[in-house]
């Protein structure tokens, strides 16, 4: 069962992390290794700072790991619409068989 102090410490960081989420900020912990660690603080650091340095380290580092998934249903058009077969006459239908039997 929990003490007083436990509870109080558990509500303390509670309203912490509600503090954080409404500054659109979020705790994280990572295990790297020990020669980047200060080069990982040092970015993170960089990035909660924001600014135009924030802004050019983001883009950085998302290009480095390629095409980032999509965040919103426009994205998904726009991926769509540049696709290479734009203008193709394209016919798909459901395969409506009912697929094979299995033994349970």
């Amino acid at each position: 069962m929990a003490t007083s102090v436990q509870r109080a410490a558990g509500s303390r960081t509670a309203r912490y992390r509600k503090r954080q989420a409404l500054l659109g900020t979020k705790r994280v912990e990572v295990t790297v290794p020990t020669v980047d660690i200060e080069l990982i603080r040092r970015l993170a650091t960089e990035l909660r700072t924001g600014g135009e340095h924030a802004e050019r380290l983001r883009a950085s580092v998302r290009s480095a790991f390629g095409r980032q998934p999509a965040q919103t249903g426009d994205e998904l058009v726009d991926f769509f619409r540049s696709s290479p077969l734009i203008g193709e006459d394209l016919s798909f239908e459901r395969d409506r068989s009912p697929g094979r039997e299995i033994d349970l």
